[in-house]
Formats: structure tokens, sequence, C-alpha cells
């Protein structure tokens, strides 16, 4: 199980630089506010990540590590075009990626040894 998520983990990665770098006329929304857009896409990748290398010593690196990710996201789309970077969107984002860990942490807590993790 933490091999398909380490795996599902690194493709919602690529899929969200794929997403936050294209140009503004190739974006699909999806109806929602950009913000909710921002914070469940973090949250499940976040989900992911956690299930797949959560460790109680691995916490504050994940976190930051999501974090990181997000700022980089908005300010590398000051070189995609018709795109801008912004603070609500970073926030939203790095919120996302914490209640994503904060949900995987309980399920790894709850699945216990038999699935490989210790939380």
């Amino acid at each position: 199980m933490r091999t398909a998520c380490k795996l599902a983990a690194w493709v919602c990665v690529a899929v969200i630089v794929l997403l936050s770098l294209l140009p503004a006329e190739g974006m699909a929304r999806t109806g929602a506010d950009g913000r909710v857009e921002h914070a469940i896409a973090y949250a499940g990748t976040a989900f992911f990540v956690g299930m797949g290398y959560w460790s109680d010593r691995r916490w504050p690196a994940l976190v930051g590590l999501l974090i990181a990710l997000a700022g980089s996201m908005e300010l590398l789309q000051h070189v995609s075009p018709g795109r801008h970077p912004g603070l609500p969107d970073f926030a939203a984002s790095s919120l996302g990626a914490v209640i994503g860990l904060m949900v995987a942490w309980q399920a790894a807590a709850r699945i216990g040894p038999l699935g490989g993790f210790k939380a």
C-alpha cells in the first residue's frame, strides 16, 4: 500500500507542477473558487505524500516541502503567459497541504502496523 501511495504522491506533484505552469488560456477550471481548487489539490497530494512517506520524524520536512512546492509554483507563474502569483493562492495551497497531512496522520494511526505505518 505504501508503494502505491508513493506513486500516487509523485503523480499528484507532477500534475500540480503541470497545471500550475500552464498558460492562462490552457487552464481548465472546475467552477469552484480558485483557492478552493488549490486547497483541494494540495490536500489530496499531501494525503498521498503522508501515507507514502509518513513518520513522526518526517512531519516537519513533509510540511516544509509541500509548502515550498506551493511557493515555488506561485513564483514560477511569473514565467507562464497570462498567469500571476498570489499570496492568497499560496496560503490556500499551504493550508490544504497541512490538512492533507493531518488526515494522512490520522489514517496511518488507525491502520497501524498492518499497513506498515508508524504514526
